[in-house]
């Protein structure tokens, strides 16, 4: 029965907690709106009244959802350090700064709301199959930056080739840095067509990046399919050996007597 009712208090704490994210982020996104952020600029309105409220709910809720996980745990150090102990911090801190602080004043500091944005990454430590993905990305990291230094340099020469071949003849393409552009984007294969070749020569060479883009991009793919593959196996067979240890019945006492 203590079981249970514990079982039931984790998940009413934990749909609690993802009521509070997406409410944050709703929320942000309804201040966006041009029509609102008139309104919000009048601090008496009800709407500023009523955003204010909710995100001061949800905010109390972090800042009470982190200490009561440092009050419990046995290693307050290492919950110190750890990345997600920060990441809390960095979603709350805006708002008690904003307290002291009127940012609509100061430009520089609007650049802090968007550490609103990252409380969605809390849903990461509430989704087993979430906190996968993350351990597989955090293992294929010395795969991953190879490939980013071999793109850095692919990007870099295919560049100044383009901005070579077009600058004479392409008026989209004024230095270096645009043809830096064109190659970002024809590689990661979105092409959004502000900057096309216009002349032969850059054509066919468009033609072989394009080409190039896509085995390149298949790349990193492989890797993360792989790394994913030995990550969901491996726990798939620790979570057989946990259930058939906790089925297994135990072997009845010997009388001696």
């Amino acid at each position: 029965k203590q079981w249970y009712q514990r079982r039931v208090r984790g998940l009413l704490y934990g749909w609690v907690d993802l009521g509070c994210i997406f409410l944050s982020i709703i929320l942000m996104l309804f201040e966006t709106d041009p029509n609102i952020v008139v309104i919000l600029e009048d601090k008496t309105s009800t709407v500023s009244r009523v955003c204010f409220a909710t995100e001061s709910i949800t905010v109390v809720y972090f800042t009470f959802d982190v200490i009561l996980r440092f009050v419990v745990t046995y290693e307050k150090l290492a919950f110190a350090k750890h990345p997600a102990t920060w990441l809390d911090i960095f979603t709350v801190g805006p708002y008690y700064l904003e307290l002291f602080v009127d940012v609509t004043k100061m430009k520089s500091l609007k650049v802090l709301r968007i550490a609103r944005i990252a409380r969605v990454l809390k849903l990461i430590k509430k989704n087993k199959r979430l906190l996968l993905i993350a351990t597989v990305l955090s293992q294929s990291v010395s795969e991953l930056s190879m490939l980013i230094i071999v793109w850095s340099m692919c990007i870099l020469v295919a560049g100044c080739s383009f901005y070579y071949l077009e600058e004479p003849s392409n008026k989209d393409v004024q230095s270096g840095v645009d043809g830096l552009w064109w190659a970002v984007v024809t590689m990661s294969t979105v092409g959004y067509g502000d900057i096309a070749p216009s002349s032969t020569y850059g054509k066919m060479f468009g033609t072989m990046f394009v080409y190039v883009s896509m085995v390149f991009l298949a790349l990193p793919l492989t890797i993360i399919v792989g790394a994913f593959s030995k990550q969901y196996e491996s726990r798939k067979c620790m979570s057989l050996k946990k259930n058939q240890s906790a089925y297994q019945p135990k072997a009845p006492k010997s009388n001696d007597d």
